[in-house]
């Protein structure tokens, strides 16, 4: 019969391949067992065949049960009805080999999913010649093409070069609507996914973000590469932070204690030679505070730290130092001391204790730093001078050189 005779003639091109074999394991071993036993050879069809036909059977492995193989030809009686004439006769599961080997690999996906959408059996294509490690990766892959609600989902997995993986399909499918670019699927581990969604919320909230503005920072970056991550791209956002996540200990009218975020961060740590643009995702997350002292005198940077019990949260002094991370002077300490009081900041050792207290602590040989030193304000204010001047050449020479 013509069926048979095209069946016998595509296994047995199998004689003429001059492709190399190619096995595969898992599931899809699995279905092809029970087809070989029903079909001779049908597994040696499936190591010599191309990529996209193995990908085809794979699919079908994920989506059929050997065990209810009526299902199966039933939707190919609808869909191609030739494939089955006169082969009533035969065992279902060698129905089945038989129509996998007769029928091309578009009409497969028609029966498998009851259509083949534009671009499915391309991306189907580029998955490679073994079997996705995560079968649901086919049905994921089809409701992505199939759904009009993810065509653009669709075409930026499209946009791939080279293979597609089963995670670039996990990717494209949860990534949240402004992520969605090729550079992400590039970058992006379906681990990461959450966590890359709920930043683009808090960017959106906390640096004024819009889809307009992500849509441009996502093309600066590069595409094509491998082995990257998205923390460069993330970390460029907290320089654009403008508010936080909740009312400030420290309210923005207070005219001697201003917040600094973001880009202000970065200002203030040329400025006072020290660390402050480091502390850029500490304040995004609201988990430290810096704020610049603008009282009259000495200039001054005052860290806090966010503490919470249940629903409670307080916030205590974390440092207080004036440029190049040094302590500040007694009065500084004092007026700012007064300042936090005001606003139920906590804080500890940021004045002189009475005479009596020391005397105790003297006795116990108990040492406390607090936020001044006199006799480091002496040295400083003896010997300062010439040391600040040192240490501005010597960072004038390295950015001299780093410029260069």
């Amino acid at each position: 019969m013509f069926i048979e005779t095209s069946v016998e003639q595509s296994l047995g091109l199998i004689e003429r391949q001059t492709r190399l074999p190619r096995e595969f394991r898992g599931y899809a071993l699995n279905v092809a067992a029970r087809l070989e036993a029903s079909l001779p050879h049908f597994l040696l069809h499936l190591y010599y065949t191309n990529s996209l036909r193995r990908q085809n059977f794979f699919a079908f492995s994920t989506e059929i049960d050997l065990d209810h193989p009526e299902d199966f030809l039933r939707r190919i009686e609808m869909q191609a009805p030739d494939v089955l004439a006169d082969v009533g006769h035969l065992d279902p599961l060698a129905q089945v080999a038989r129509a996998l080997v007769l029928l091309k690999p578009k009409r497969v996906l028609e029966v498998l999913f009851g259509e083949c959408p534009d671009g499915l059996l391309g991306v189907f294509s580029r998955f490679g010649s073994q079997p996705v490690y995560g079968p649901e990766t086919y049905r994921l892959a089809f409701e992505l093409f199939s759904d009009p609600r993810h065509r653009h989902r669709a075409k930026v997995l499209g946009q791939l070069p080279g293979q597609i993986r089963p995670e670039h399909v996990t990717v494209a499918a949860s990534l949240d609507e402004r992520l969605l670019h090729r550079s992400v699927l590039e970058r992006c581990h379906p681990r990461e996914v959450a966590a890359l969604n709920r930043f683009v919320e808090m960017i959106v909230d906390l640096c004024g973000a819009t889809p307009e503005l992500i849509r441009e920072s996502l093309d600066q970056l590069p595409v094509g590469s491998t082995g990257c991550r998205m923390t460069e791209w993330a970390e460029g956002w907290l320089a654009r932070q403008v508010r936080l996540p909740f009312e400030p200990p420290i309210p923005k009218t207070d005219p001697d204690l201003k917040l600094r975020l973001g880009a202000d961060l970065i200002s203030l740590g040329r400025r006072f030679r020290n660390c402050a643009s480091q502390r850029q995702s500490f304040s995004f997350v609201g988990e430290c505070l810096i704020y610049e002292v603008t009282i009259p005198g000495e200039p001054a940077v005052v860290e806090l730290l966010r503490l919470s019990s249940g629903t409670e949260v307080r916030w205590v002094c974390e440092d207080l130092l004036t440029v190049r991370n040094r302590r500040v002077k007694p009065e500084t300490a004092a007026a700012v001391k007064a300042k936090l009081d005001q606003h139920g900041v906590l804080y500890q050792s940021l004045t002189r204790p009475p005479d009596d207290e020391q005397a105790l602590h003297r006795l116990l040989d108990h040492h406390v730093r607090p936020a001044w030193d006199e006799r480091a304000i002496a040295e400083r204010e003896a010997g300062g001078a010439i040391l600040d001047q040192m240490l501005d050449e010597l960072e004038e020479e390295v950015h001299g050189r780093e410029a260069a």
